[in-house]
């Protein structure tokens, strides 16, 4: 609302085109889509349920937390347009995909995000389908590896007392799987409020 974003009023932004966190939410995303279809299929509707409540903290713990220096910038520039792009695709999709479950709540988000050219109602959209070309499964391991080595970095903290807002000097990381998170190395130093990261051997 602040920035008025409308992507009717910009030019499409390719997933493959767009940030990694971007693409590791939408893969996430599509994950999720055919999980739930998958459970709703044989009314494992728990299930499917839950693993809306597990994205949805993802997304607000992990995507929106960690990406609010993008929302919050001045310059709507192409990197703040993709991680719009990314956000309304998003709660679009989960407006859909709660309508059985939340038919009210599904319906305001519905009504908030959708087009001119949109149904009238969510109830009237189709369900969900999950799209294969845009599951990135090595970037999802990826993700996960480096939110295991968040927490076991916030667990460290709490063990030895010491807040995340008191900056810390170095982090010793031991893992042979170095190249699947050296591009996370800043998000890890930024979550964990540590100055450097340091690979070790044992």
């Amino acid at each position: 609302n602040i920035d008025g974003f409308d992507p009717n009023n910009f030019d499409y932004i390719e997933v493959k085109d767009r940030n990694l966190m971007d693409r590791w939410l939408i893969s996430k995303l599509n994950i999720l889509i055919d999980n739930v279809n998958k459970n709703l299929d044989i009314y494992n509707i728990t299930e499917a349920t839950r693993s809306i409540e597990k994205f949805i903290d993802y997304l607000t713990n992990w995507y929106i937390r960690l990406n609010r220096k993008r929302f919050w910038k001045g310059e709507m520039d192409r990197d703040k347009i993709s991680a719009y792009f990314t956000l309304y695709e998003t709660l679009l999709t989960i407006s859909k995909l709660i309508a059985p479950f939340t038919p009210f709540i599904a319906e305001d988000i519905y009504q908030t995000l959708k087009k001119s050219n949109s149904k009238e109602s969510v109830h009237l959209e189709d369900y969900p389908v999950k799209d294969e070309t845009k599951i990135d499964s090595e970037l999802e391991k990826r993700m996960l590896f480096v939110i295991d080595i968040v927490e076991l970095g916030r667990a460290a903290r709490k063990k030895a007392q010491i807040k995340v807002r008191q900056p810390l000097k170095k982090m010793y990381i031991y893992t042979l799987e170095r190249e699947d998170i050296k591009e996370f190395i800043d998000l890890i130093k930024n979550e964990l409020n540590v100055k450097e990261v340091e690979f070790i051997d044992d």
